[in-house]
């Protein structure tokens, strides 16, 4: 409401011939958490994995922190999840638990091969 109301305001003052910056009468500031955390989760022996398309391995459950109440896991599928994807890998970060109605999550994946500590294709971490 109070973004409308200093928009229509700007808006006004913009047809006016001066060009000083809108005046709030009043505001609000509202500060968004933002919990930063990395998880790993090591496969020994991926390479050996016999698993069929469709079929999962799941990582334990972990959380940002011992006070926070959203549960996630990791689900890789080693020959992908159907017909379509049988020829690639699919990785899944899954909340399992949680207390909020929404919930907003950046992340980023990284693969690594363990013998060299980047992919096989170039020795350098991949990213996801």
């Amino acid at each position: 409401m109070v973004v409308d109301s200093a928009s229509e305001h700007f808006n006004a003052s913009a047809a006016d011939s001066t060009n000083s910056p809108p005046i709030a009468e009043s505001w609000c500031l509202t500060q968004v958490k933002v919990i930063k955390f990395s998880y790993m989760w090591t496969i020994n022996n991926f390479s050996y994995c016999r698993e069929e398309m469709g079929e999962t391995l799941k990582s334990s459950t972990f959380s940002a922190g011992p006070n926070d109440n959203m549960k996630w896991c990791l689900r890789v599928n080693p020959k992908g999840l159907d017909e379509e994807s049988k020829d690639y890998l699919s990785l899944y970060l899954l909340l399992i638990s949680c207390d909020k109605s929404e919930v907003h999550a950046k992340f980023k994946f990284s693969i690594l091969n363990h013998k060299t500590g980047g992919d096989k294709r170039n020795g350098e971490p991949e990213s996801v």
